[in-house]
């Protein structure tokens, strides 16, 4: 399994519609500096642009003296949490950029006058994940006293670079080729020099993917395989109810139906979620041929279903008769596991 790395997450809170700063454009380049413990020592440079693209002259009123500043937001270190602050101090003007000499002093800009402004920052310490902003401390209009939302963020990973993956798009042709599920993949557009990962549902589409790349004479460890990990079952609760799980078949296809009733004296809840797990295997050998619920789930807890003495709530999952290559599954035996909550149901059932 690859390591995991921090993510480097670079917040842009404002719209060209709701821009404090408009019609000025204040921004810092680069946006992101992302490199490994391995790389030489890279020092970074920021360079904040200071534009006017309007088609008349802009005024701004200083409220303090100098040019503009930059802070440092240190969000973690080594993965973990610091969160800590503090000033670096002024950027260095570039040729006529403009500073502030006196508190008060108004500065015009013309229309579609470019400055810049630069900081030498050297290299970043290893495993620091941080944040940068400039500002600066000038009115662009009555109640306003800082240009802002300038943002970049810088990465150093605290592990070796990894090997870029050579030929990408031969290996994301073999993954569409292979029929494998995949649950997370890089993308084609990645940089040539990026190594490829892909997350696949199942044992069933690593194999067939690694089949594939052996036909196409591709190298399997050029590349971050991952399987997700087998969903797993909550124990049935402590409580009187019976879960009980029927199968109707509908053309190719089967309609699974989990029906839960209470079967104490008092009400309960039946908890739900949008990614309540699944499973479907062989029998009698438990192959899993078709799950659910172990991938990335973008649905969180639903509200609970307030069941009365005798209730029932019913669940129902239609599954194809296919299993995670989209082919259709053997004829035999078959055992289907459903999940509501907390209260689980199975039955079995025969594919012919």
């Amino acid at each position: 399994m690859r390591p995991l790395l921090p993510l480097l997450l670079l917040s842009l809170l404002s719209t060209a519609s709701a821009d404090p700063n408009a019609p000025l454009m204040f921004q810092l380049r680069p946006l992101q500096f992302h490199v490994y413990r391995s790389d030489p020592p890279t020092p970074l440079t920021l360079t904040l642009h200071l534009q006017n693209p309007a088609a008349r002259p802009v005024t701004l009123r200083c409220l303090s003296l100098g040019a503009p500043i930059l802070k440092r937001w240190t969000q973690f270190q080594d993965g973990q949490a610091v969160n800590a602050g503090e000033t670096l101090g002024q950027f260095q003007p570039v040729g006529d950029a403009p500073t502030c000499a006196r508190v008060g002093q108004v500065l015009t800009l013309p229309a579609g006058a470019k400055y810049t402004y630069t900081r030498a920052l050297g290299p970043q310490k290893v495993g620091a994940q941080v944040s940068y902003s400039a500002g600066w401390n000038v009115s662009l209009r009555p109640g306003f006293s800082w240009l802002s939302r300038a943002y970049a963020s810088a990465l150093v990973v605290n592990a070796d670079r990894p090997v870029a993956t050579p030929t990408p798009q031969k290996y994301q042709d073999a993954l569409e080729a292979s029929g494998a599920m995949w649950y997370t993949r890089s993308s084609r557009e990645s940089a040539l020099d990026s190594r490829l990962s892909f997350t696949l549902a199942d044992e069933l589409s690593r194999q067939a993917l690694l089949a594939e790349f052996k036909k196409r004479g591709l190298d399997a460890s050029n590349i971050d395989l991952e399987v997700a990990p087998p969903v797993r079952f909550p124990s049935p609760p402590a409580l009187a109810h019976t879960a009980r799980v029927t199968v109707q078949r509908s053309g190719e296809s089967y309609i699974f139906t989990l029906k839960v009733t209470n079967k104490s004296s008092k009400t309960i809840n039946a908890q739900a979620s949008g990614c309540d797990p699944a499973a479907i295997e062989r029998v009698p050998d438990g192959t899993r041929v078709r799950q659910t619920g172990n991938g990335p789930c973008a649905q969180g807890a639903m509200p609970p279903t307030p069941l009365a003495p005798g209730k029932s709530v019913t669940y129902t999952l239609k599954w194809h008769g296919r299993h995670s290559l989209r082919r259709p599954v053997a004829p035999g035996s078959y055992r289907v596991r459903l999940v509501r909550g907390q209260f689980v149901g199975e039955t079995v059932f025969m594919v012919k």
